[in-house]
């Protein structure tokens, strides 16, 4: 896959999505609406748009943005479940699909061949992970990191 990573976050997780891989980065309170942010995108993947869009956050915002991200025939990939009562994926208009030669598709855990891609990216060091330990006495204090936007990453509970 030749694909380059732009990452869209909040500017406090920069640092984190350039070190998992991102070539660019896109900070997402510089936008005052969800077209600027789509128009970046564009921009940056050469004036074509995305071959993808992976949605990890679970923000229904972020899959209404997904779609006018794509280039012809890409794909937007639902990874992210929104919380709260489930709402269609805004934006997502049967004629634009048509006429994008777009994509919806969704995953939970991937292939064989999406296990060995992965495995690949990361033993060539294309992306990295972000990954802390923490006593299951802390439990309450990576939830309200959650809550609060703060976490970076993923956090293992150590149960012993």
């Amino acid at each position: 896959m030749a694909m380059r990573v732009i990452g869209i976050d909040a500017s406090s997780k920069e640092k984190m999505v350039r070190d998992c891989g991102a070539e660019h980065f896109i900070d997402v309170a510089k936008h005052t609406d969800d077209k600027s942010i789509a128009e970046e995108v564009v921009k940056t993947a050469g004036g074509l748009g995305a071959s993808a869009v992976i949605v990890c956050t679970a923000s229904n915002k972020a899959y209404a943005q997904a779609i006018d991200m794509l280039r012809f025939g890409g794909t937007v990939v639902c990874v992210g479940i929104p919380e709260g009562d489930p709402v269609p994926m805004g934006n997502a208009f049967p004629a634009k699909l048509v006429f994008k030669g777009a994509t919806i598709a969704s995953t939970a855990v991937g292939t064989r061949k999406d296990a060995i891609e992965v495995l690949d990216f990361a033993a060539r060091g294309i992306v990295n992970t972000v990954i802390r330990t923490e006593k299951l006495d802390k439990l309450t204090d990576v939830f309200q990191e959650m809550k609060e936007g703060k976490l970076s990453g993923r956090v293992v509970m150590d149960m012993q």
